[in-house]
């Protein structure tokens, strides 16, 4: 950093130059620590393994060489080792000489201090996510956003990557050819859905033939291309218009004639009988025709067989008049009509050429305010005519009509980078970070909370460059939390963050849970949903995500938690009082999608527990250690909490699976799909249990507790997926600083949660953005 001012700011290096002497000692302290704490340790332990001759998973231990390495060049290597050393994974537990349990507190301790205990002063960046698409889920919302219109082109899309847990990550948002040619399909189908380029200058006809026609009465027969009525009865089609005005119907009908009387039928409008007709030819095809006036979009043109006719004394071939109808066609607007347009393009096309004003003049008053909203900045002049001049080009050209040389502007935008993607201009040359523009923060905002693109009230502050003042942004940020696209927040947050995205993918065995239905995991799913929302709406403690004393069910719901007084199959808020649930912990949901399909799983809940409460998800199994299945057969009387014990007796599973295995058991009253049950298998559950720490629990009430006490650990676990989730990247060492104060704040504000959403969007990693070339 450079002192402005006084002020210390970073440097090109990201590093603090305004304080040398603290940062010198800062740095002596950490060559220290590393000769005579850490290397010993890794040339003791680890050299062998990862060392000049064998580097085995890649990390080679000798080419630690200075703190440096540790905090800047290869942290998440070092991360990883020191992951692995913690929790015993590393040094394997045959290998010989084993560490001490105090050497490897010692080496926990000197990792600890010098991968997350620096100086936020000494080390300050707000990083810089990689230019980021819109996901799945952002475009279709941004579609509807922009034009109202319930169209979801990106159900077609191929599924986005996730990575850090999210889907909305920059390094994984790649653009295969196959995409960008969904991109073009999509824009096509979008601008059809928004704009009606039909020229209604012209007649035109729709028509409807026999097997498109219904019977109001039930007996209309197909018989060749015509569709007969052998008695009394009604073939009608529901035609759709673009324009009011005089329609001709055109009726194509023949009959059997029979009896003193021609075949009659009367054409109905609407059910309404508005002409009478007799056909003349016996089995011949005769058209007839009506004008209407038709005032509204849908219409009914139906045929109503008027004079059915039996008898069979007659000579053969004369004993029944039947009606036949091979089509009708309805021709129009006649003369030239009223367009019937749709709301989304009433909204966008506002103005039409005249005499006075020119395609490219009236394509530019409609394409400019759209454009400022589909690329979410001020557009220039110079770019509206672009566009504005591919709309006059189609018309003189292509012989389009306006709406449709507006329409292949539309498709032109919609595919542009600047739609497409979120842009964010990097720093100048020399500098290493840039204050985002108040559009780019717009941006960052919408699509945080809302998986959307900015609203009009949002482009109007940054146009103005109001937005980043504080006051005015966190204004912005409680109208947007109180607003239902907040939902987003919930299902791509939540929905990920809690894994309840992976509960389609599971699937119980229902000869063993017949009760489980698609209908109840739906409900599952949205009890969680609704709870979390309730908290961001309500402004609740975060706590409440753990140990909620109310939760949200219906009555399907309800009969599954054996909860009495829900008949209905709308969800409604309950009471917990005198029922053994609280928090997300205890919800059918995320006890369901832990669980196997024929049995719980304590392993996978306790899993869960460390890695999306606390933070500290287990390394991968040792090599050559057996499933928990193969233990099962081989002690098939034990119960699952023996087998775990015995599973335990592996010194390489020991030090994950002694925290994992006792959070589970905590949970095992409830079944492999959220049910309560104080039995299994004919032996009582046995859900108490011990953690290392010396904590005791009886029960899923008493484990939440305890979980609950480790509120630290938890509000950064959330902090920081919180923090991931919104500014689209991974986390770096120096985002630390970051969570630190989410955490602090959380806590000076009785854990609120718009407290954590305010030091978020207030903070440098939200408003500010490094280099391409500042030191990670």
């Amino acid at each position: 950093m450079i002192l402005v001012g006084g002020e210390a700011v970073p440097g090109k290096d990201g590093r603090h130059s305004g304080s040398s002497d603290r940062a010198e000692q800062d740095r002596l302290k950490r060559e220290q620590r590393l000769r005579d704490e850490i290397r010993p340790f890794l040339n003791r332990y680890c050299l062998e393994c990862h060392g000049p001759d064998s580097q085995e998973a890649g990390i080679d231990v000798q080419s630690l060489s200075a703190s440096g390495d540790l905090l800047f060049e290869e942290r998440k290597k070092w991360e990883r080792v020191y992951r692995m050393i913690r929790t015993g994974a590393m040094p394997p537990s045959d290998y010989d000489p084993f560490p001490t349990e105090a050497e490897q507190q010692r080496v926990n301790n000197a990792l600890t201090e010098e991968l997350f205990n620096f100086d936020c002063a000494l080390v300050a960046r707000p990083g810089r996510p990689t230019v980021r698409r819109l996901n799945r889920t952002e475009y279709n919302n941004t579609i509807r956003d922009l034009f109202g219109i319930d169209v979801r082109p990106a159900e077609d899309f191929p599924a986005d990557d996730v990575g850090e847990g999210f889907d909305n990550i920059g390094d994984v948002l790649t653009l295969p050819p196959l995409l960008m040619e969904k991109y073009l399909i999509a824009a096509e189908k979008v601008a059809g859905a928004v704009i009606d380029t039909r020229d209604y200058s012209q007649p035109l006809t729709v028509s409807a033939s026999a097997e498109e026609l219904y019977s109001q009465s039930g007996n209309g027969q197909m018989s060749g291309e015509v569709r007969l009525l052998a008695s009394t009865g009604v073939l009608a089609h529901q035609f759709s218009v673009g324009a009011a005005g005089n329609y001709e119907v055109i009726v194509e009908a023949l009959a059997d004639q029979a009896g003193d009387e021609k075949a009659k039928f009367g054409l109905r409008v609407d059910d309404s009988q508005i002409a009478e007709f007799a056909i003349q030819a016996h089995r011949k095809v005769e058209s007839f025709s009506h004008t209407i006036a038709v005032t509204k979009p849908d219409v009914k043109i139906g045929v109503g067989f008027l004079n059915d006719y039996y008898n069979a004394k007659a000579p053969k071939g004369q004993q029944d008049r039947n009606l036949g109808v091979r089509k009708i066609l309805l021709r129009g607007p006649l003369q030239s009509g009223t367009p019937f347009r749709s709301d989304a393009h009433n909204r966008l096309v506002t103005v039409t050429p005249s005499e006075s004003r020119s395609v490219v003049a009236a394509a530019s008053e409609v394409l400019g305010p759209f454009l400022r909203r589909a690329f979410r900045r001020s557009v220039s002049e110079k770019e509206v005519q672009r566009y504005a001049n591919l709309a006059e080009m189609a018309v003189e050209d292509m012989g389009e009509t306006y709406e449709g040389g507006l329409s292949l502007a539309l498709q032109a935008a919609l595919v542009a980078p600047e739609f497409l993607f979120r842009m964010e201009e990097d720093p100048s040359t020399g500098t290493s970070v840039r204050i985002l523009s108040d559009f780019e923060v717009a941006s960052r905002l919408s699509y945080f909370l809302w998986s959307s693109t900015p609203d009009d009230e949002l482009l109007d502050l940054a146009e103005t460059g109001k937005l980043t003042q504080r006051e005015v942004l966190l204004s912005q940020m409680h109208r947007m939390l109180q607003d239902e696209k907040s939902a987003a927040l919930v299902q791509n947050f939540a929905g990920q963050w809690l894994n309840l995205r992976n509960l389609n993918d599971v699937t119980p065995d229902t000869d063993r849970f017949p009760e489980f239905t698609a209908e109840l995991r739906d409900d599952m799913r949205t009890e969680t949903e609704l709870l979390f929302q309730a908290i961001v709406r309500e402004d609740r403690s975060v706590d409440e995500l753990l140990s909620a004393d109310f939760t949200f069910i219906n009555q399907r719901l309800a009969q599954h938690y054996g909860i009495s007084g829900v008949d209905s199959e709308k969800f409604q808020r309950v009471s917990l009082k005198d029922v053994p649930r609280s928090g997300v912990l205890t919800h059918a949901s995320i006890l369901t999608l832990t669980s196997n399909p024929g049995r719980t799983s304590p392993v996978k809940r306790g899993k869960w527990i460390m890695e999306n409460i606390f933070g500290e998800g287990p390394p991968p199994p040792p090599p050559n250690v057996p499933e928990l299945e193969v233990t099962a057969a081989a002690s098939p009387a034990a119960s699952l909490r023996e087998q775990l014990a015995r599973h335990r007796e592996d010194p390489g599973c020991a030090s994950c699976h002694k925290v994992m295995d006792p959070l589970g058991l905590g949970l095992e009253n409830f079944d492999a799909v959220g049910k309560w049950r104080d039995n299994d298998g004919g032996k009582p559950i046995d859900a108490s249990g011990s953690l290392p720490s010396g904590e005791t629990f009886n029960g899923p009430r008493e484990l939440v507790g305890i979980v609950k006490s480790r509120r630290k650990e938890f509000l950064r676990t959330l902090s920081e997926k919180m923090l991931v989730y919104a500014v689209g990247r991974g986390l770096e060492y120096y985002d630390k600083c970051v969570v630190d104060q989410c955490v602090a704040q959380l806590e000076q504000n009785q854990r609120r949660f718009t407290s954590l959403i305010e030091a978020i969007v207030t903070s440098d990693a939200f408003l500010k953005r490094s280099s391409a070339d500042a030191r990670e």
